[in-house]
């Protein structure tokens, strides 16, 4: 059985009220879990009025030669790197005619280069992919760096969730989107149930420069990448509606895959709830 809903949230009202920058991404179709919707955009310059999260850390800006986007978590690598990621499509794009367009790697010293909010050098992308169901990017931050685990406002990731509920579940994120960014960059969105163990369908409010962000439970575990906005139409049934107006790719089997390609283990760094 098909399902479908539509959540007006007065928040996005506020995308209307800013000047709108050029996009590289999300003026084409995507799929999330087999279901079309729109990648986020990512703006090529600055969003107005984004909101307070200096440095590099869940929540933070990112900016590379795509644009800009959000950082999601912070990871160590067995290789003594430190890793922090994004959504693929921040340093991909996106096809011209929509649809995935696949993985990429960079050897250490050959990545695209990766920024803060004031346009330093942090790192350079090493791994990066565009594939339905997986939507992320990693940055091998620069040694000297100073990088926080900790989410601006919210606090954690305490861990990672692989949950599969069929009951609603309240997920929390913060972003740099244009407009809801400079009012209310600390969010928080409703899944009605989390039964795939590649995306999560939520309602929530996401706009240009959230692509990236990472969004955790209320416990404050990991539960994956903000990456589309559209109605995510899919399923209900005994396991909990599938169903929203954003959409998420689940965590771990994205980092699952970056280990495989880049060789490395990356573990999740932890941080307490505020």
């Amino acid at each position: 059985m098909r399902f479908k809903v539509i959540l007006a949230i007065a928040a996005v009202g506020a995308v209307g009220l800013v000047s709108a920058a050029p996009v590289h991404a999300g003026t084409s179709n995507w799929t999330l879990g087999g279901e079309p919707c729109k990648l986020i955009p990512v703006p090529a310059a600055a969003p107005v009025g984004t909101g307070p999260c200096p440095g590099v850390r869940p929540g933070a800006i990112v900016r590379s030669d795509a644009g800009q986007c959000t950082f999601n978590f912070l990871f160590q690598g067995s290789d003594g790197s430190r890793y922090i990621g994004t959504a693929g499509h921040c340093i991909l794009g996106e096809s011209p005619i929509g649809g995935d367009v696949g993985e990429e790697s960079w050897a250490p010293g050959t990545g695209p280069v990766a920024r803060d909010a004031g346009g330093n050098r942090i790192g350079e992308f090493s791994y990066a992919i565009l594939q339905d169901p997986k939507d992320f990017a990693l940055i091998r931050v620069d040694p000297g760096v100073n990088a926080s685990a900790q989410m601006c406002h919210f606090g954690g990731p305490t861990g990672t969730n692989d949950d599969r509920p069929s009951s609603p579940v309240v997920l929390n994120h913060f972003g740099n989107g244009v407009g809801v960014g400079s009012v209310l960059p600390p969010r928080s969105a409703l899944a009605f149930g989390m039964p795939d163990p590649d995306h999560v369908f939520a309602e929530g409010a996401v706009v240009p420069g959230d692509s990236g962000s990472g969004i955790i439970s209320s416990d404050g575990r990991a539960v994956g990448v903000i990456v589309t906005t559209g109605i995510h139409a899919a399923s209900i049934g005994t396991s909990g509606i599938d169903g929203g107006t954003m959409g998420v790719t689940r965590i771990t089997p994205q980092v699952n895959r970056a280990e495989q390609v880049l060789g490395t283990q990356l573990d999740i760094q932890t941080a307490p709830l505020l």
